[in-house]
């Protein structure tokens, strides 16, 4: 299959589920801490501020959400059609962070304060690595072990006056069956 029909698969054809996570922002420094989450999904009444693009800097509550364009229309930012009119603007989620979280959901919350599993298998180890005993360090008093010293003799296995084993070759075997 082509490269540009998979992707519209994925893109115009996603499932919910999907598409609901691509709608997800990082977390400012101190919710990180809170809640040890680096992103969120995005929901309406969530505080947020613009950290690129033309509209860096301004901070607001999310009022609308499009699943479309992976976009979110802030409280404070409008832009002025030629007849007058002040229509929304949509922010792509990537270029937001999230200040402040709408905890009205309680499912919501309950999720987010929920350790993650990697958290959980790291503060396992941790315990672990507590309840070991250190292994002493050695000082410099100490003597370090010696290796072989020059006047220790070596092992030999064969000395020059054993006679060597022999054994017998097919040819061997054939003679003296013969015999």
């Amino acid at each position: 299959m082509k490269p540009t029909k998979v992707r519209n698969h994925q893109t115009y054809r996603a499932l919910n589920q999907v598409i609901s996570n691509q709608i997800c922002a990082p977390i400012s420094k101190d919710l990180r801490k809170k809640y040890s989450r680096r992103s969120v999904r995005i929901m309406v009444d969530d505080g947020v501020k613009v950290i690129r693009g033309e509209y860096k800097g301004i901070a607001g509550k999310v009022t609308k959400i499009s699943t479309d364009s992976n976009s979110i229309a802030i409280e404070g930012i409008k832009q002025e059609k030629l007849k007058g009119d002040k229509i929304d603007v949509y922010i792509h989620t990537t270029n937001v962070i999230v200040t402040s979280l709408n905890t009205d959901d309680k499912w919501r919350v309950k999720i987010l304060e929920k350790k993650p599993k990697s958290k959980i298998k790291s503060m396992k180890d941790n315990a672990k690595r507590k309840d070991e005993p250190k292994p002493t360090s050695k000082t410099k008093d100490e003597p370090k072990p010696t290796s072989k010293t020059k006047d220790e003799p070596k092992p030999t296995s064969k000395t020059k006056d054993e006679p060597k084993p022999t054994s017998k070759t097919k040819d061997d075997k054939k003679n003296s069956v013969k015999k």
